[in-house]
């Protein structure tokens, strides 16, 4: 493919317009793109359900942002950004996506292109991490190896006072919400808590954040533990907080995917699909996987705690706390 060196590109523009989970999975593509293209200007452009996460990323130079219930020409401020002459428009999109293909469209650039400059489409059990290292294979360069998300300072010394007392503090963050398949029963959920905070040297709390905090508290009364409940936080807190924790516990959502990011052992119990294509792949991980292909609701109590002992023993070794 005749494509202008990304070395020398001055502008780029990515598109993926997901949620905060889809934009962190990415990070590694991201990652590597910077490093690809040192001297570009970069800009993601992301949903408004992704634009938190977006706003962490120090790989990015500018975040640009599809509004809700506005069709994309009435997004006034993505126009400029689309009409702005830049060497790619790159579609991270991996699924069909109307929105994508519009800003695409629509956009100015020597170069657009996406997952259609592969050899194969991407397969229904592909993990993300390998359909975006074939993508940058095919761009002509290597993703990192890891997901990551930087902290501050200033968010560092917040996460700080609020944990700082606890020993070996346990995130317990039992959404996915909006996706009852994604969502282990919260009775269950509850009962994990239970046998958690029962164990010696550990200081389990319930995480909550904006718009969740009464399906979290809800959950939370089913313990017969009372644990305190923290948050809702702005992100860059949330991901501090997370950094603190010596092991997150919790459906795999956005949230998990922060987790991961900064490097935080996590448990999660999965649906067999989650677990294939979803679930982080580096770092100290673990997770106990439904029979069900859709749906993690079938993992027992017995076979979720079972699961986490290895990670509860990383966690008392973990050298951070």
């Amino acid at each position: 493919m005749d494509w202008p060196p990304l070395a020398a590109s001055k502008r780029i523009v990515v598109l993926w317009v997901g949620r905060l989970g889809d934009v962190l999975v990415s990070t590694p593509f991201l990652d590597g793109l910077r490093r690809a293209a040192p001297k570009a200007h970069i800009v993601l452009v992301t949903a408004e359900a992704g634009e938190g996460g977006a706003r962490l990323l120090d790989c990015v130079d500018e975040v640009a942002v599809v509004r809700k219930g506005r069709r994309v020409l009435r997004n006034a401020a993505l126009l400029p950004v689309l009409a702005r002459r830049t060497d790619y428009v790159i579609d991270m999109n991996s699924a069909p996506s109307s929105t994508s293909r519009a800003l695409a469209r629509i956009a100015i650039a020597k170069v657009k292109t996406g997952f259609q400059a592969l050899n194969e489409p991407p397969g229904e059990r592909e993990h993300m991490l390998d359909r975006y290292a074939r993508l940058a294979k095919a761009l002509g360069f290597e993703p990192a190896a890891e997901m990551r998300v930087p902290v501050s300072d200033e968010a560092e010394a917040k996460a700080g006072v609020l944990l700082g007392k606890m020993s070996k503090p346990v995130a317990l963050f039992p959404g996915n919400f909006k996706k009852n398949e994604n969502r282990w029963p919260e009775e269950r959920f509850a009962e994990l808590a239970d046998r958690l905070a029962a164990l010696p040297g550990f200081s389990p709390f319930w995480l909550t954040g904006p718009g969740e905090e009464a399906d979290v508290r809800r959950t939370a009364a089913l313990s017969k533990t009372a644990l305190p409940v923290h948050g809702p936080f702005p992100l860059d807190v949330t991901a501090a907080v997370l950094e603190h924790s010596a092991l997150y516990v919790g459906n795999c959502t956005g949230v998990s995917h922060l987790a991961a990011a900064v490097g935080t052992p996590s448990f999660m119990p999965l649906a067999g699909y989650t677990a294939a294509v979803w679930a982080p792949r580096t770092g100290p991980h673990w997770s106990a996987v439904s029979s069900d292909w859709e749906s993690c609701r079938p993992v027992t109590v017995e076979q979720a705690w079972a699961a986490v002992q290895p990670a509860l023993a990383a966690a008392r070794s973990d050298s951070r706390l």
